[in-house]
């Protein structure tokens, strides 16, 4: 088969021709991504590769960051989470906000009212729920629906909520079963409304696609990486965005191992928003039955993916203590932004004559990257600086900007406004590394930063202005050596935990770094050594990635098409499904067994005997295992295997008992 694979990152697109059997990479492309009209980023790189090669395309497998970078930015539409089963008491007790990323005041609770195993379900009264705070549902676009009890069942109340929600307001309901399958309530419920928030971010992308492949003539079938490296049909992908969270970065993985086939690595992804890192093992990356990603906890089964806000896009800052510091923002770099629009350069220019010195970053710019149709859910200033936007980029330092009442962080976390500052990108193209865009650019704003905080003189010191460009070197570098130290060490000593380093923990690293090039003998000293390969892909690897290996002790490999390998791992990507059915013995209270209870996705089953559930549970994990290949888009004849699992525990501290048993069944 030739597949076209494209990836669509937050800074790049990328697009390649491959041959799935032999893994020949025919054509490949890059573009930049212009998030305010992505179908013209993705047709210039498939302009980038000869007409001839893209027409041998028979299937086009797509992959994408920008759920990732949703997640990471904390961006998306504005969606409500309805939970019944639990109080607002309940969610600020378990921390619902910091745990699992639940806004409190995005979620609306209920009582749920029915017994646990499903055989009684009273359906709470909806009308009265949206009378007693109507405010909470009329200013949302999309809805969550999670369920107590929902799996044991058949998620009667949320096909209830979902159906009032419609009917009532015509917005998307996002049922927690649909994306979730595990018990504990609260995190489906984070899974269903992070799902409703990344709606319009996916609807977005794959209309581009529609609109970019209907432009040049291309009619093949459409799929798009799961976060787990599978395929999915992109008419599921719309209703189940959450799927796709590290659809970019699990796409890298496969890419990265089909460029690299080395059986035990680090996998090293910096593209301009993230930095990803994946330990493969024995060939087979580590994963995930709960992807944890900017601040939320989802029951979303992935690749295990470390993502931290570090891109050739972060934005570069001075403390007002006059520290350089990477943040956690992805801004457009001035050398892109200057290379569309050139007055960037004039209002660099004068703010570097004529602007006071300040230390709130005035010299970064503003431009709409959305156009709103409808002004009305905006407030009067956000609707003045967007017209005002509609005309072309905005100086911060700038009078027009001055507009009091406005919410610019709301408005960037909704992807309306976008913000253009000093990046790494711009330091590489000081220092030659990168240099396809506005040089000048960069180099107007190295001076605008230096002179805020170190003085005109420094500003116009050449000296100064490389020296700069290499402390962003070395925080990005720093950050990277950190973040793998963190990998590694949760792999190899905590697996349950975080990879975020502890203070200790912190300070050796920073012992080790500072040490690095020191040949000295220390009374004592710290050092870090490691047996697996850095493999590294994406535009900016090459020049940050080397020192953090370095640091590391570990070797470091840019294999050939690691700029591409995203849009590599997307077009070698496959539909796999594994389904996995529940069978819970229900005890009465002296702890007899009275009956068995086969949970599945879509429906629960009661059965006397065990052999009786346990056979009822292999054919409805098959049957839901083919239905759901066939909904991601498996065409042919399909494998299934099953495997199965007991779960025991101690009852009083002697006697083993069944707590459940689980069946899965893998089809592809």
């Amino acid at each position: 088969m030739i597949r076209l694979g494209i990836d669509t990152g937050g800074t790049y697109t990328d697009a390649v021709v491959i041959d799935t059997d032999s893994l020949e990479v025919l054509a490949k492309a890059k573009a930049l991504t212009t998030k305010e009209d992505l179908a013209r980023g993705i047709i210039a790189a498939m302009d980038g590769i000869p007409h001839e090669t893209l027409a041998l395309a028979d299937h086009v497998a797509l992959s994408t960051t920008l759920a990732t970078n949703a997640c990471v930015e904390g961006k998306g539409g504005r969606a409500k989470l309805i939970i019944v089963g639990t109080t607002d008491e309940i969610l600020r007790r378990v921390d619902a906000e910091r745990v699992f990323g639940i806004p409190y005041e995005d979620v609306i609770t209920t009582e749920f009212v029915g017994s646990f195993d499903g055989s009684e379900v009273t359906v709470p009264d909806w009308e009265a729920l949206y009378e007693s705070n109507p405010s909470f549902f009329e200013n949302a676009e999309s809805f969550g629906i999670a369920s107590l009890y929902a799996l044991n069942n058949g998620a009667i109340v949320e096909h209830s909520c979902a159906d009032f929600l419609k009917k009532r307001f015509g917005k998307l309901v996002v049922e927690a079963t649909t994306v979730a399958v595990e018990p504990n309530v609260i995190g489906r419920g984070a899974t269903a409304l992070l799902n409703a928030r990344l709606v319009p971010v996916i609807e977005d992308f794959l209309d581009a696609i529609d609109d970019a492949l209907a432009e040049r003539g291309l009619s093949a079938p459409v799929s798009v990486v799961r976060s787990d490296g599978t395929l999915m049909s992109a008419e599921l992908a719309r209703t189940r965005p959450v799927e796709t969270i590290l659809s970019g970065p699990a796409a890298s993985v496969t890419g990265a191992q089909v460029l690299s086939n080395a059986p035990e690595s680090l996998i090293v992804d910096i593209g301009g928003t993230t930095s990803d890192m994946s330990v493969v093992h024995e060939g087979r990356p580590n994963r995930t039955d709960g992807i944890i990603i900017g601040g939320w906890k989802t029951q979303v089964a992935g690749v295990a993916i470390d993502t931290i806000a570090l891109g050739g896009d972060t934005v570069v800052r001075y403390t007002k203590n006059s520290r350089l510091e990477l943040g956690t923002r992805k801004v457009t770099p001035l050398c892109i932004a200057a290379s569309r629009w050139p007055s960037i350069k004039q209002a660099l220019k004068w703010y570097y004559q004529s602007a006071p010195v300040d230390f709130y970053s005035r010299y970064e710019f503003l431009y709409l990257m959305r156009n709103p149709r409808d002004l009305s859910r905006f407030r009067e200033p956000d609707q003045r600086l967007i017209e005002i936007l509609r005309e072309g980029p905005l100086l911060l330092y700038s009078d027009r900007a001055a507009i009091t009442g406005l919410r610019l962080q709301q408005l960037e976390d909704e992807g309306v406004v976008m913000r253009c500052g000093f990046t790494p990108t711009d330091a590489m193209h000081l220092k030659g590394d990168f240099d396809v865009f506005d040089v000048e650019a960069s180099q107007l704003g190295a001076q605008c930063i230096l002179k805020s905080y170190r003085g005109k003189q420094a500003s116009e010191d050449e000296g100064e202005i490389a020296k700069l460009a290499d402390e962003v070197y070395e925080l990005a570098e720093f950050r990277l050596f950190e973040q793998a130290l963190g990998v590694f060490s949760q792999d190899a000593f905590w697996p349950k935990g975080s990879t975020e380093l502890d203070s200790q923990m912190h300070e050796l690293a920073k012992r080790a770094w500072q040490r690095r090039h020191d040949d000295r003998s220390h009374t004592f000293d710290v050092r870090f050594s490691g047996d697996a390969h850095f493999i590294g892909i994406g535009a900016p690897t090459h020049v940050f990635l080397e020192g953090a290996a370095s640091a590391l002790h570990v070797p470091c490999v840019i294999p050939e098409h690691a700029e591409v390998a995203n849009a590599i791992g997307a077009a070698a990507s496959r539909v796999v499904v594994e389904t996995t059915v529940r069978v819970n013995p229900i005890r009465e209270s002296s702890g007899v067994v009275s009956y068995y209870q086969v949970c599945g996705s879509e429906e629960t089953l009661p059965f006397e005997e065990v052999d009786q559930a346990l056979e009822a549970a292999r054919e409805l994990a098959r049957k839901q295992s083919f239905a759901e290949a066939r909904r991601r888009g498996a065409v042919g004849e399909l494998d299934c295997t099953i495997k199965e699992n007991r779960v025991d525990y101690l009852a009083m501290g002697t006697m083993t008992v069944v707590r459940e048993w689980t069946v899965s069944a893998l089809v592809g």
